[in-house]
């Protein structure tokens, strides 16, 4: 059994008995601002000193299973993708290499960045595909090539019910700071959706806790084949059966998809995204447009309309940072 403080153990003394569990993330709980009298925000960017950010919190209940399986990670995103370079940074920790299916993206200076940072990781191999449709069977192509290895398949953005897990955590850390500062809770919690198990976690997270007034927008920055309703349905009801076995009798999760801030294409630039950078960069949050710059840019907008709202901050802070 873990002896390390999380939220959800916590609140769930059983799981970790039941569950995989390694401790990466050496920022918990992150900090909970307000920045004024309707909008707060969750610092998950400093999650982890290694490399912080969402997925983090996802390794950590997924990445020990490829540790015992003795590695590589396989896995995949885009050529400059926070959570294969995340992947990297955690799995090195544990010893582990990386097989990182990459599929082209637009060009941003963040992808720049990101792409020089995982290309100077000595842990990676890399194999470059033209598109995000033919990641499934180039994945199966090279759990194939690397046997009699056990690979381990960690799906993008690390979202299975395991890592789904870690955010159930980070939103019962939302409501115990909320909590402990008297604040009343909020109308709406605004969060970017990639691979939908931030956002699937909150939910349950918020559930768990009792914030049945409390709406989860789940802001879509990828294609809907990836995240449409009845694949959060699932890994909604996957997740709530693994804390069902904790003792948790589970309750309907209150999450919204907004889909109007995406800009039609995976990694591109919206309008409304730039305007929302400016305006966080003046709030001291970073952000990077292919996810938090949409969430913020809906977080924004439910400002505009007189909501309590909530975002979580999830953009990935470079290794070696905060």
């Amino acid at each position: 059994m873990t002896t390390v403080a999380r939220a959800l153990f916590d609140r769930l003394p059983r799981l970790p008995d039941l569950v995989p569990f390694a401790p990466l993330a050496d920022g918990l709980p992150t900090p909970i601002e307000r920045m004024d009298t309707s909008f707060w925000v969750q610092r998950d960017e400093r999650t982890s000193t290694a490399y912080g950010g969402n997925k983090v919190r996802k390794f950590e209940f997924v990445l020990p299973i490829a540790e015992r399986r003795g590695g590589p990670v396989v896995t995949a995103g885009g050529v400059g993708s926070h959570h294969v370079l995340a992947t990297a940074v955690h799995a090195r920790r544990l010893g582990l290499d990386v097989d990182a299916v990459l599929y082209s993206q637009p060009e941003t200076d963040d992808v720049a960045r990101t792409r020089a940072e995982l290309d100077a990781m000595e842990n990676v191999h890399v194999t470059r595909i033209p598109s995000p449709y033919l990641m499934p069977p180039t994945l199966a192509a090279r759990l194939a090539a690397l046997a009699p290895r056990r690979p381990y398949l960690l799906w993008p953005g690390a979202s299975t019910p395991l890592g789904t897990l870690g955010y159930v955590s980070a939103a019962l850390e939302l409501v115990d700071a909320f909590d402990a500062a008297d604040w009343r809770e909020p109308d709406v919690v605004v969060v970017a959706l990639g691979s939908g198990g931030t956002a699937v976690g909150t939910a349950l997270g918020l559930a768990i806790a009792g914030w049945t007034r409390t709406e989860v927008l789940a802001v879509r920055a990828a294609d809907a084949v990836a995240n449409n309703a009845a694949v959060l349905r699932s890994l909604e009801a996957a997740t709530a059966g693994l804390l069902a076995l904790a003792g948790w009798r589970p309750r309907p999760a209150k999450l919204r998809i907004a889909r109007q801030w995406f800009g039609g294409a995976y990694g591109k630039p919206t309008r409304a995204g730039d305007e929302a950078m400016r305006i966080a960069a003046e709030m001291g949050l970073e952000l990077e447009p292919t996810y938090t710059a949409k969430a913020f840019a809906a977080a924004l907008d439910q400002l505009g309309r007189g909501r309590r709202v909530a975002f979580i901050q999830t953009f990935a802070g470079s290794p070696g940072g905060d």
